[in-house]
């Protein structure tokens, strides 16, 4: 007989879900109020945790599951030897399923008349345990999370007397989805306890003064550090600052390999002013004059350290943040004698862009995904046009499409000589961001090239760069006007680098 285990605070459907695995031929085991409503439903094959463990639950039920014969029961594999002879030589019989949806914390969290202890009561420990454990042994355990599967669990079970594999994993994945954003929710709860200040991770508020917000630090980050910088002068970051600093130190970082010095001022997470040079002086210097206008309250990231000459010029004028992998001691004493610019000191620096994931928490749930840090084979691209384009070209042309990747799609991004000198960003219209870009450069575009985050449907985008005399243009291709596109790139003398890889940011 096989054996299910079901305790849940959500009970919706469990005597249905129970009695159905009964007839299927399963014994149930199950806890406290779940036991109850099952056994006055008149559940049959129906026995409690503490008479099949031999061990009282306790502790005002802190202590119900959390025994050998339970996890054991979960864990072990079927299929290996050892394990069945341990779990023989200690009385531990298999548990086939199990069915726990977590004590109500979120709900208890969100509720203000709740205290700070019945908020932590309501931390489920045994449960996510539990779940958690069946999940890692899918094989031979089905975790149950979610009450819309009982059905499909139930018919599975009478039709051929297992699950499938496939579905099994889909159970699996629903449990670490649960238990993922139950432990982020505790975190952030915690967090707003303890984090009291901004020395200690907390914010005064978040995007605006009406939200609140922590900082989570991440204990399996490696490589370059923004959360973990080192605090040279100013008052810790906001919100904001972290958000705009996680742009330009991600910009940086492209440029970390770099034989050339790159600086960068961002504002509201895009690059205002950005330029390789020959010492990290000279790169500031031509960043900063690209657009002085936008420059003011920005915040800087510099690939290499910041010298007595480059501080002097960020403390010409009001910046937020200025951050670099080191900074000698002169540069440092000029930049105090702005008390509220924040110096950062990032660690690890010289690692550049290394592998991270990126969150976004929409309704309903959370999107994950790898942080964007694939680049182009630049040797090899392929150049679709007659026209191709010359070593200084591709240079900036390299450049470009490092800027244009974390400027908000969709995106136009034009440099001359190593230098950003316009840039469309956000905008709803491809064309409409060319616009802008091309505008912003002015004269100066004449003989620049162009970054494009994605394609370019149609040649009208192209016709504009030939107007303000742009010289080559870098994109993924892949529309299915490519070949007018090329052809009009051809008409106008202008040259045209494919990536084969888009650069969306949303």
């Amino acid at each position: 007989m096989k054996t299910a285990l079901l305790s849940v605070s959500d009970k919706t459907g469990v005597v249905e879900f129970a009695s159905g695995l009964v007839e299927a031929g399963f014994r149930i085991l199950s806890t406290g109020g779940t036991y109850k409503k099952l056994q006055e439903a008149g559940v049959e094959n129906l026995l409690e945790v503490a008479e099949f463990t031999g061990f009282p639950e306790g502790l005002e039920g802190r202590i119900k599951t959390l025994t050998p014969e339970i996890f054991g029961g979960i864990l072990n594999l079927r299929n290996n030897a050892d394990h069945q002879n341990f779990c023989s030589d200690n009385k531990i019989e298999n548990i086939d399923i199990v069915c726990v949806n977590l004590y109500p914390f979120k709900s208890t969290y969100e509720d203000a008349s709740k205290s700070f202890e019945d908020k932590v009561e309501n931390i489920d420990i045994g449960g996510p345990s539990m779940i958690r454990a069946a999940a890692k042994n899918y094989e031979f355990c089905a975790p149950v999370v979610d009450p819309l599967d009982y059905s499909k669990i139930v018919d599975q079970y009478k039709n051929t007397g297992n699950l499938d594999l496939g579905f099994r994993k889909q159970l699996a994945t629903k449990v670490f989805e649960m238990t993922a954003h139950y432990d982020l929710l505790i975190a952030k709860f915690w967090a707003e306890q303890t984090k009291t200040t901004e020395e200690t991770g907390g914010l005064r508020y978040g995007e605006n003064p009406h939200q609140t917000a922590v900082v989570l630090r991440d204990p399996f980050h490696s490589g370059p550090d923004l959360v973990g910088a080192e605090l040279l002068n100013g008052k810790p970051l906001s919100y904001n600052n972290l958000g705009d600093s996680y742009g330009a130190l991600e910009l940086a970082l492209g440029f970390a390999d770099s034989d050339k010095a790159f600086a960068t001022i961002i504002k509201h997470a895009t690059p205002c002013g950005a330029a390789i040079g020959e010492s990290i002086s000279a790169a500031f210097e031509s960043a900063y004059n690209a657009d002085k206008l936008s420059a003011f309250g920005g915040v800087i990231a510099l690939n290499q350290t910041c010298d007595k000459a480059t501080a002097e010029m960020i403390t010409s004028f009001f910046n937020e943040i200025v951050m670099a992998p080191d900074f000698t001691d002169e540069a440092v004493e000029i930049l105090k004698t702005k008390k509220n610019l924040r110096v950062l000191k990032i660690p690890a620096f010289e690692a550049g862009q290394t592998r991270d994931y990126v969150l976004k928490k929409v309704r309903g749930g959370t999107l994950a995904q790898d942080a964007d840090i694939e680049l182009p084979d630049f040797p090899n691209l392929e150049i679709p046009t007659n026209k191709k384009p010359s070593e200084s070209e591709m240079t900036d042309l390299d450049i470009a499409w490092k800027l244009v990747k974390i400027v908000k799609s969709n995106a136009i991004v034009v440099v001359k000589d190593g230098v950003m000198i316009g840039k469309g960003g956000g905008q709803t219209s491809r064309v409409e961001a060319m616009d802008i870009a091309l505008n912003h450069a002015g004269e100066n575009a004449k003989g620049a090239v162009i970054a494009s985050d994605a394609f370019f449907p149609f040649p009208d985008s192209v016709e504009l760069a030939g107007k303000f005399g742009i010289s080559s243009i870098i994109q993924p291709g892949g529309a299915k006007g490519d070949a007018d596109v090329f052809a009009k790139c051809d008409e106008l003398g202008i040259s045209t680098v494919l990536t084969g890889m888009r650069g969306f940011l949303h």
